[in-house]
């Protein structure tokens, strides 16, 4: 944003942006959206809803669909005023080290995508089931507030970037003690027509804020 705009045109991008996130999680998620699903997501009036939807469409951010009239998906051009993070893990008991890592990785664009990994690739890789099942994880993983969209991790690893290829991300954020060769994960990218994303591995950490170190001591807390 520009910092010399004044303040009333700060608000008016600061709340367009949050409208055309709105567009764009709708269009992600349903394919297309309409007023009734914009406004509602919102929590505005259907009226002002049409009018925030005729705003976005004078500004070539969102368009009608052709198969049906009364429905609405963002353009290309509402896709470039956004900048889409996408991240993913475990989550398997969140604590203060996974908090801070999803805050900074939401810091470096407008939307946070979360990949959950599967039950079967938590085994493979950690040789142990999770204690908690993908979808109990999704399901808490929702309800962060920084998290705009929270999505299954295939069963088969090698899908991982079926799921990059769907979401296009403009930046992918590995966690320190993640252990994806950023290199394979570039030329990967590269292959896939994605070469402008921005690969970027956080290093903070909270110290003794680790997932294993939760398990190690799981046992000596437990309440039952």
């Amino acid at each position: 944003m520009n910092s010399e705009l004044k303040p009333s045109d700060q608000v008016f991008h600061t709340l367009l942006k949050e409208f055309l996130k709105t567009a764009y999680l709708l269009t992600f998620q349903k394919g297309s959206f309409n007023v009734s699903d914009f406004a509602k997501k919102i929590k505005r009036t259907q009226e002002e809803g049409v009018a925030l939807l005729s705003v976005l469409k004078s500004l070539h951010m969102i368009k009608s669909v052709a198969d049906k009239p009364d429905h609405y998906s963002i353009t290309e051009g509402g896709k470039n005023n956004l900048k889409v993070v996408l991240t993913g893990g475990v989550f398997d008991i969140v604590h203060l080290g996974h908090l801070k890592t999803l805050k900074e990785a939401k810091n470096y664009g407008d939307i946070l995508f979360v990949i959950v990994a599967s039950d079967e690739t938590v085994e493979a890789n950690k040789g142990r089931k999770p204690l908690n099942s993908q979808v109990n994880r999704v399901e808490l993983l929702s309800h962060i507030d920084i998290v705009d969209f929270v999505k299954k991790g295939a069963s088969d690893p090698q899908k991982f970037l079926d799921i990059v290829f769907e979401v296009k991300p403009d930046v992918i954020i590995l966690g320190y003690d993640q252990t994806l060769s950023e290199d394979k994960l570039s030329k990967s990218l590269t292959d896939l027509g994605l070469q402008n994303t921005e690969i970027i591995k956080l290093e903070a950490r909270i110290p003794n804020e680790k997932s294993s170190l939760k398990f190690e001591n799981l046992d000596e807390h437990s309440f039952e």
